[in-house]
């Protein structure tokens, strides 16, 4: 019987737990002097995921386009997702690499998005995508992602 018991606790469903959230770029945007960004947060984890501290880059050809890190209360729901809204003044090579994109002279732009998120359960949780940015048509300043790449998707227990 306990053969039993143990074979059926082996084939009941396994909780996924632990694993990275996968964020993206929702939109972003360079209007005047103001580059924004939206992040989606994707938890694909079974269980909540409550983050405590964020540390995103985004970079263009090794050089940083934008990077947020700060502290923040974000409480994200099993399978669910959601957005923070990221505002700076942008750089030179922000500003240069998106008006050429914008200005077509440019098909895309390559782009790493990289870094950790800090969460209450799991600690350091690194994460890195790589993809390409393209203007939005009929919307001047905007601009879209496609993700080609994720990798380095892990846990990272050192501080």
């Amino acid at each position: 019987m306990l053969l039993a018991a143990a074979s059926c606790a082996a084939c009941g469903p396994q909780v996924i737990e632990g694993r990275p959230p996968f964020i993206g770029i929702a939109a972003l945007s360079l209007v005047e002097n103001e580059l924004t960004a939206e992040f989606r947060i994707d938890n694909q984890n079974e269980v909540a995921m409550n983050i405590q501290a964020v540390d995103i880059t985004v970079a263009v050809d090794d050089a940083e386009l934008l990077r947020e890190n700060r502290n923040l209360e974000l409480s994200i729901d099993a399978n669910s997702a959601e957005e923070i809204r990221v505002e700076k003044q942008p750089g030179d090579l922000a500003r240069d690499s998106l008006m050429s994109l914008e200005r077509r002279e440019v098909n895309s732009l390559p782009f790493t998005l990289s870094g950790r998120v800090l969460t209450q359960e799991d600690g350091y949780l690194r994460f890195e995508h790589k993809g390409h940015l393209y203007p939005v048509p009929g919307k001047p300043g905007f601009f879209r992602s496609a993700v080609t790449q994720a990798q380095g998707l892990r846990r990272d227990d050192k501080l």
